[in-house]
């Protein structure tokens, strides 16, 4: 039986549970709970299938419709702060958790949802810290296991030359990426990692504004194994595309559906967002040399010679 409540989020602290922290979730964890996370404002009028993280809600329309069965302490939507029109349908027995504030307006469709205040609490900082880790993490990868063919628009292809357990990186320029009409890919992988850096016209309060306009319709069905990191763009304007999307720096619009992960510093959607989880394997992280650690001792061992001068006056 559906069952439809609907809820004013500015008048429903009587609803909010005692705050708990949220654990502290590693990128690879974030990538597969959640559809999107947005560090600041998050606006569209359309379907968002997966669980949301947003700063601030500015508008919304209906969440939750089509999650993955990922499991997660968090809820459908997620937000810091959620304007008068950020409110929406969410389905499939979802909840909303605010953090600071709401003036919101929700329709909690299905058993279980309801509307909670820091239930888990939580920053954006929780997320933006393993994030922003880990684009500068792939953005520092050399090209390897792929070449790219470009010469001809229509057949623009990234060629795997690895196999289904390797990782495929390419570094590429938004011009390149720009110049494609339909992109494509052949052979296989785990991870394909694809680096995409801002080589257009900065305008004159440093905008670096990309658009793309060709096809990517995921033939091969490698989407779901595929990161597009725009490692310095400040806006990326979309048709429809597939795969994880890493913009951090950036604001995002689509004109259709988004199929996969979205990190961005904004978010205007005119498409919708499809719940894709990413399913390839991240690189490890390089082990980061022990320097407290050898301060420490460095300076155990200088208070220890020391106190052995003193003793032997």
């Amino acid at each position: 039986m559906r069952i439809l409540k609907t809820f004013a989020v500015g008048a429903v602290a009587t609803f909010a549970a005692a705050s708990a922290p949220a654990a502290t979730l590693m990128a690879s964890q974030i990538l597969t709970q959640f559809n999107s996370v947005v560090s600041g404002d998050f606006s569209t009028a359309h379907d968002v299938e997966g669980r949301l993280v947003a700063n601030n809600l500015v508008k919304g329309a209906t969440f939750y419709n089509n999650p993955s069965n990922t499991p997660s302490a968090f809820s459908a939507v997620n937000a810091i702060n959620i304007g008068a029109n950020g409110g929406g349908n969410i389905n499939n027995g979802g909840s909303v958790n605010y953090v600071t504030s709401n003036a919101g307006s929700f329709n909690l469709n299905g058993s279980g949802g309801s509307i909670k205040h820091g239930v888990p609490t939580f920053s954006m900082a929780d997320f933006t810290t393993p994030l922003n880790a880990l684009e500068s993490q792939l953005a520092g990868l050399s090209n390897t296991n792929g070449t790219l063919n470009a010469a001809d628009p229509n057949n623009f292809t990234f060629n795997l030359t690895g196999n289904a357990s390797s990782t495929s990186v390419f570094n590429l320029t938004t011009s390149q990426l720009g110049s494609a009409a339909n992109i494509n890919f052949s052979g296989t992988a785990s991870t394909v990692v694809i680096n995409v850096r801002y080589s257009g016209t900065v305008g004159a309060q440093g905008q670096k504004e990309f658009s793309i306009n060709g096809n990517f319709n995921d033939n091969s069905h490698l989407g779901t194994h595929i990161i597009w990191n725009f490692v310095d763009t400040t806006q990326v304007n979309f048709r429809g595309w597939y795969g994880t999307v890493l913009a951090g720096t950036s604001t995002v619009t689509n004109t259709s559906a988004m199929n996969g992960f979205l990190y961005a510093a904004n978010f205007v959607g005119d498409g919708e967002l499809h719940d894709r989880v990413f399913a390839g394997t991240l690189p490890a992280a390089p082990v980061p040399e022990p320097t407290t650690w050898a301060m420490m001792a460095v300076g155990l061992a200088g208070l220890a010679l020391a106190r052995r001068r003193q003793s032997g006056r």
